[in-house]
């Protein structure tokens, strides 16, 4: 089933970026978040509703594998498909590709590198899209110098992402699983209980609250099960710190 995808502020913000960097004359443009804060589904956004290609690296993915990916992605697959890939040049006038790159945090400077050339050379524009730890490469001593030129080829074409605020939670969160039966005190409880926003956990407690809900026969989101379902998170982080 594919994942809902809500018009947040942060996916409103990935769409005019994208755009922005499609026209560039430096197709490289990146997003920079915490986890937890929609990333994910501004990446998938762009990629439904531009036509964009999107990939997904794992830790350790190479060079290679990352080009094969693409290659893959764009239709370009059997023997060769990563010299295949790299030798694209684009038509005068030829419409660029969007691609799409989530997780981006997962890749070394050697992938980061062969992103700047498709986008240097092979028509494509590329989204870069990751954690704090995918903008750290850009500052540390090991990797600054190696990633110069790609860093040059984003300049200002950045965006930020952010947790929810009571407002926007509300309207992304609580309105489409509840209706309009919220009043602002549960409201805040709600937001203050995913730690003031962060989509992830908004989502993922909307839907025990929901279960809660359904198992006792309820149709009203109500305190009680509010705090049941923030118990139920509580101990679920307690479990994951302790894995």
């Amino acid at each position: 089933m594919a994942r809902e995808i809500r018009k947040t502020k942060v996916v409103a913000d990935a769409l005019r970026l994208a755009e922005v960097v499609m026209e560039s004359d430096n197709p490289i443009g990146e997003i920079v978040g915490p986890a937890g804060t929609g990333k994910s589904m501004a990446g998938r956004a762009v990629a439904q509703q531009m036509g964009a290609v999107r990939i997904v690296p794992w830790d350790g993915m190479t060079r290679h594998q990352l080009l094969r990916a693409v290659a893959n992605a764009v239709g370009i697959e059997g023997a060769g498909a990563v010299d295949r890939l790299l030798a694209i040049r684009p038509d005068e006038g030829e419409a660029r590709r969007l691609l799409v790159v989530d997780e981006a945090n997962k890749l070394t400077w050697q992938p980061l590198e062969a992103l700047r050339y498709l986008a240097d050379e092979c028509g494509f524009a590329v989204l870069l899209i990751g954690t704090e730890l995918y903008e750290r490469q850009f500052t540390s001593g090991r990797t600054r110098e190696l990633l110069l030129q790609l860093g040059s080829r984003i300049g200002a074409k950045r965006a930020a992402t952010r947790h929810l605020d009571r407002a926007e939670t509300v309207a992304h969160v609580l309105r489409p699983m509840f209706g309009d039966g919220v009043d602002k005190e549960l409201a805040t409880a709600f937001w203050q209980g995913c730690r003031r926003g962060n989509f992830r956990e908004a989502v993922e407690l909307a839907e025990e609250c929901r279960r809660i809900m359904t198992a006792n026969g309820m149709q009203t989101l109500t305190p009680a099960v509010l705090e049941l379902a923030l118990k139920w998170s509580a101990n679920r982080r307690v479990a994951g710190s302790d894995a």
